[in-house]
C-alpha cells in the first residue's frame, strides 16, 4: 500500500465512497472540506485569531471552484458564503479546536490506497493524527501519541437534533468507510495499531467517535 498527502490529486472511485446527496449539498461538503484542510494548514503556524482572518480570504476561491463545478454563480457565492460560517463557527467549538490544530503526525486529505478484504481500496482521509488515550464518556481532547485518530467531516444536519438517538443511526451509515480507513492504516503502520475513529459534523457542531 501507499500514502501521500497531496490533496490535489483526483481519487479514482472506490468501494467506499463518501455519502454526498444531490449536487448542492456535495458541493457544501466539498467547500467545508477545503477550508477546514486550510485551517488546519493555517493552524500549523498561527493562533486561531489570525487563522479566522486568513480564512475569510478564500471565499472567492471558494466560490470559483463551486461555479466550476457548474453550478450558477448566485448559488455558488450562496454556498461558498454558507460554508465560510460552518467553518469559522466551528473554529469556536473546542472539539473541532482539538481535531484542527497541529498534532503528531497530522495530515489533511490525505490519500491511501491497498488490499481491503480482497479488493484494491482508494481513499481520502480528511483529518488524521496521533493523540493520547480517553474513556469513551469524555471529549477525546487528550495530547500524546499512543493511537491513531482517524476523522472524517459530514456535513448532515437535523433539527433540534437529539445526539443520544441521531449520531447512532449516522454512524451506521458512514461507518463503513472509517473501518475501510483503519484497515488501510494498519497496512502502513501494523496490525497493532491503536486506532479511534470519528465523525464530526459541523452543522451540528457533534462528534462521534469510537474505537476500532
Amino acid at each position: 500500500p501507499e500514502s501521500t498527502g497531496s490533496p490535489s490529486q483526483s481519487i479514482p472511485s472506490r468501494p467506499y465512497a463518501r455519502h454526498e446527496g444531490g449536487q448542492l449539498p456535495r458541493a457544501l461538503g466539498t467547500a467545508v472540506h477545503a477550508l477546514f484542510e486550510e485551517l488546519a494548514r493555517l493552524r500549523a503556524t498561527s493562533d486561531w485569531k489570525t487563522s479566522r482572518t486568513s480564512l475569510r480570504q478564500f471565499e472567492p476561491r471558494i466560490a470559483a471552484q463551486i461555479r466550476a463545478a457548474g453550478i450558477a454563480p448566485p448559488q455558488a457565492a450562496r454556498i461558498a458564503a454558507e460554508a465560510l460560517q460552518l467553518a469559522l463557527s466551528a473554529t469556536n467549538d473546542p472539539v473541532a479546536q482539538w481535531i484542527l490544530a497541529p498534532h503528531p503526525e497530522a495530515a489533511s486529505e490525505v490519500a491511501w490506497s491497498g488490499v481491503v478484504n480482497g479488493a484494491l481500496a482508494q481513499v481520502r482521509v480528511d483529518r488524521v493524527f496521533r493523540a493520547g488515550l480517553v474513556p469513551q464518556s469524555e471529549d477525546p481532547q487528550s495530547k500524546g501519541k499512543q493511537a491513531w485518530w482517524i476523522f472524517d467531516f459530514k456535513t448532515a444536519h437535523a433539527e433540534s437534533v437529539d445526539p443520544a438517538s441521531t449520531l447512532p443511526k449516522l454512524r451506521i451509515i458512514f461507518a463503513p468507510q472509517l473501518e475501510a480507513y483503519a484497515a488501510l492504516l494498519r497496512n502502513l503502520h501494523g496490525r497493532d495499531a491503536v486506532i479511534r475513529a470519528g465523525l464530526y459534523y459541523p452543522r451540528m457542531l457533534l462528534l462521534d467517535w469510537w474505537e476500532l
